[in-house]
């Protein structure tokens, strides 16, 4: 009887993945199934508008996108910002460190950088509760980078804004930071952490998947240049996995095809493609065949608890 049923799932995962490449040689490209990726503006819709600014998230909003994400760190008198750099020097006009500035002598400063900027005159440098004003009138889920120049000590008060705030189960938290992760982590236990990682000569994939595993964190946020055999290898250690940034559609297809469901990127829209009714049929085949051979291998799982569930073809 299990080897009658070993075999019935067998075939059912292999017609699950050879329909789906079927129906994908239809298409110029392989398209991703229409709301099984959540899809994270980079910065806001920084293509649109200048990056970690109020216009940025509000065409993110608009356009549709699952969340935005942002960088923060605290001025000098702990008040937290959105800037990427550890100085205003790139995005205003004026310059300095962040944590040697106040939030009175940031606020002073205008944007005068960025995609679009022109547009947007006398935009200002937003603080964290002003973005996740915006995120919340949108339904935008944030998507908090904290950089590494915000002091460990100061995790207690982004902790204490996070928590007072009706939405804060929405939140994800992400930071190259090892010390700002662990610490953040302990503080706000079941608030999505986690660890970014780059792609730079001597970093190691697997040393930073023990690292989230032996802190509690709850994913690995990745640079695009990582490769399947990565980003299997945090899967199956039980993390979540994001990646990071994808700004061409092939990409993005190539990291759905290797499980995963979270996607940043500067450029890309969640928008469903056009097509023929010849496509959107078979669209609509391959997304119920990627659910089917997803339920399957869960089962497999539970029927061969301990087993690996082998892929095939584009499974």
């Amino acid at each position: 009887m299990k080897r009658a049923f070993s075999v019935l799932l067998a075939v059912c995962l292999v017609f699950s993945c050879v329909i789906p490449a079927f129906a994908a040689s239809v298409y110029e490209s392989w398209q991703i199934p229409v709301g099984s990726v959540r899809m994270t503006a980079h910065r806001g819709y920084s293509s649109v508008a200048p990056e970690n600014t109020l216009p940025a998230f509000r065409a993110a909003g608009e356009a549709g996108f699952w969340g935005a994400e942002c960088d923060i760190s605290p001025t000098k008198d702990g008040v937290w910002i959105l800037m990427h750099d550890d100085t205003v020097d790139r995005m205003t006009d004026g310059e300095g460190r962040v944590g040697d500035l106040t939030f009175d002598e940031i606020r002073a400063l205008t944007i005068d950088a960025g995609s679009h900027v022109e547009d947007f005159p006398g935009t200002k440098v937003p603080t964290l509760t002003e973005y996740l004003d915006v995120c919340r009138a949108y339904g935008l889920h944030p998507v908090i980078e904290i950089k590494e120049c915000a002091p460990a000590a100061s995790m207690d008060s982004l902790a204490l804004l996070l928590s007072s705030r009706e939405e804060k189960a929405m939140f994800t938290l992400i930071t190259f930071g090892r010390e700002q992760a662990v610490r953040i982590k302990q503080l706000l236990p079941e608030t999505p952490v986690y660890l970014l990682l780059g792609g730079a000569p001597g970093e190691a994939f697997s040393e930073a998947v023990q690292f989230c595993v032996d802190n509690g964190l709850d994913g690995l946020d990745f640079a695009f240049v990582w490769g399947r055999s990565d980003v299997k290898l945090a899967q199956k250690a039980g993390l979540k996995t994001m990646v990071w940034t994808l700004d061409e559609l092939e990409d993005a297809e190539k990291f759905y095809r290797w499980g995963v469901r979270d996607i940043t990127t500067n450029t890309l829209t969640p928008e469903r493609p056009q097509g023929t009714v010849l496509q959107k049929l078979l669209w609509a085949v391959r997304d119920w065949c990627y659910a089917l051979c997803t339920h399957l291998k869960t089962l497999v799982a539970g029927v061969y608890p301990g087993g690996t569930v082998p892929n095939v073809g584009l499974c």
